[in-house]
């Protein structure tokens, strides 16, 4: 939080000093209006270098949980058996090469979320689970169980979401796709 404090600081600054430059240019004060320009230009420089950091070295804003489309085969894939998974308590299980977490609910409701936190790819399983919600333990997003949204952040990205069926005491989860994510009725939780 701190380093992006610093970025939008330098970014201010630049337009600052870019206002200050114009108006000194608009009022005839041509070498001011230069100097201004060019501090304007050192802060902005200063102030991509920084957004660049946080980009690139921390990796804020990057959606951790991306690839989970591209890793899960189409289709209905087994989970394991309904009695595996305690009410109200998250259990990792594996969806192909993707980790997920499960979280029953009573009466056999179902609720699958890619385990990889999108935030910093926090493992969700370990985090609490919370009136309809799941914590990140790392960083504290919390996402909604029901579709996977981002409730609050620093996670900018929902949680990719998996449908649920029960079919002879077996959970069985597929990817939901963004068409359906985008237009689900949020009191249907896909079990």
């Amino acid at each position: 939080m701190r380093v992006g404090l610093v970025h939008a600081a330098a970014n201010i600054t630049g337009v600052g000093l870019y206002a200050g430059s114009f108006t000194a240019r608009v009022r005839g004060r041509t070498a001011l209006g230069k100097a201004l320009g060019f501090a304007g230009l050192a802060a902005v420089g200063l102030g991509g270098a920084i957004g660049g950091h946080l980009a690139y070295r921390q990796a804020s804003g990057a959606n951790h949980a991306e690839a989970v489309p591209e890793v899960v085969k189409p289709g209905w894939h087994d989970i394991g058996d309904v009695a595996d998974f305690p009410v109200g308590r998250a259990v990792r299980r594996h969806v192909d090469d993707v980790a997920v977490l499960v979280v029953c609910e009573s009466g056999n409701r179902v609720h699958i979320l890619a385990d990889s936190c999108s935030h910093m790819g926090g493992p969700l399983s370990q985090g609490a689970i919370d009136d309809g919600c799941v914590r990140c333990p790392w960083h504290g997003s919390v996402f909604r169980l029901q579709d996977g949204w981002n409730v609050s952040g620093p996670a900018t990205a929902p949680q990719p979401a998996f449908d649920t069926r029960i079919t002879g005491g077996h959970v069985e989860a597929r990817l939901r796709s963004a068409e359906a994510a985008g237009t689900a009725d949020p009191s249907h939780d896909g079990a």
